[in-house]
């Protein structure tokens, strides 16, 4: 009866331990080495992305923002002369005041040559509302004359600040630190020879203006000798011998 009760007391303590041993944890080496790879894989792409967002940050910021261009803002004009500040030719050809405009110490230059020449005032010695179509359109050629000389010596000296001004941005080709600084030299190059073709612009209408006072003294000359030459019978006189 003894050995019944005991091998019933181990039966029952076997019974309480066996859910214990069931919970002890088992490793799975396939599963482990899976979830390993997996934490390896996406620590690589976070570095990769990182990667690309720097990437990304650095390129935004070469092609965006302003960059310096230095002296070649300035290389068509500079401080010196420039056409802008050439008197209007349309206001000295008629006659009458001369219209210095901006040219400086060149239009003192320009009056120092014409003033030499000792050119009198009219072709016809008369004056004010008395002065004949010849006159006007003779002060208009001396005028534009003035004008012209003073226009010569200011683009000669602007353009020998001009050739070394674009001489010295050429030295600067190559010397952007990023694509944006290249672009912003390359533009600023397009404004100033924009700016350089407007010069030429203005003076070849300088040119211009000379062949046209050249035609009004001759339409004028042509427009006298023409009231010379006319005969009015009622003005005809005849004197006794």
């Amino acid at each position: 009866m003894r050995s019944i009760r005991s091998i019933a007391f181990v039966t029952g303590l076997l019974a309480m331990t066996a859910p214990a041993v069931a919970q002890v944890p088992v490793i799975d080496s396939a599963t482990l080495s899976q979830a390993t790879q997996t934490a390896s894989n996406t620590a690589s792409i976070m570095q990769s992305n990182q990667q690309i967002m720097q990437t990304v940050q650095e390129t935004l910021k070469a092609v965006t923002g302003n960059r310096q261009t230095a002296s070649i803002a300035s290389a068509a004009l500079g401080s010196g002369f420039n056409m802008s500040g050439a008197p209007s030719l349309s206001s000295i050809l008629g006659g009458g005041q001369m219209a210095w405009g901006n040219l400086g110490e060149f239009g003192r230059v320009a009056a120092g040559i014409i003033n030499g020449l000792k050119l009198v005032n009219t072709l016809t010695g008369l004056s004010g509302s008395s002065s004949t179509g010849t006159d006007k359109a003779y002060q208009g050629a001396v005028n534009t004359a003035t004008a012209l000389q003073g226009m010569v010596a200011g683009t000669q000296s602007a353009a020998s600040s001009r050739t070394n001004a674009f001489q010295s941005a050429g030295g600067m080709i190559g010397t952007a630190q990023d694509i944006k600084g290249s672009i912003d030299q390359n533009s600023q190059l397009q404004v100033q020879t924009g700016l350089t073709v407007n010069e030429l612009i203005g003076v070849m209408n300088a040119a211009n203006a000379a062949l046209n006072a050249q035609q009004m003294q001759e339409l004028a000359g042509q427009a006298h000798a023409a009231k010379v030459l006319s005969f009015d019978s009622s003005s005809v006189r005849l004197v006794a011998p």
